[in-house]
């Protein structure tokens, strides 16, 4: 019989998304330049109710910007997020669909 959860820190704790964000987390110095973590998860049901979690993430630091001009700030993490999420969930999906077809036999 499955294991009922009795709360969200128990479900939450020690998936692993935290492990690989506070890894990434524990990796960064701390810095007066601002640094911007972007990260894509899938689950993929692999066939007799498994299903496993596909992780890809990445920090772009982005230099040359100050926390003293906001705008500047805010237009330069939009651009990066757009980047650094187009990457990691491309590498997420190639992941994903390799993971598909090594489990239909192709």
């Amino acid at each position: 019989m499955p294991k009922i959860n009795k709360n969200a820190f128990e479900q939450s704790t020690g998936s692993p998304i935290d492990q690989a964000v506070n890894l990434m987390s524990q990796q960064l110095s701390v810095t007066t330049t601002p640094v911007l973590m972007c990260g894509v998860n899938r689950k993929i049901n692999i066939g007799n109710f498994e299903n496993i979690d596909v992780y890809a993430g990445i920090s772009i630091p982005l230099d040359g910007v100050s926390f003293g001009d906001k705008e500047e700030l805010r237009k330069t993490i939009e651009e990066a997020a757009a980047y650094g999420f187009s990457v990691v969930s491309k590498e997420t999906g190639d992941r994903y669909t390799m993971i598909k077809d090594s489990q239909q036999g192709k």
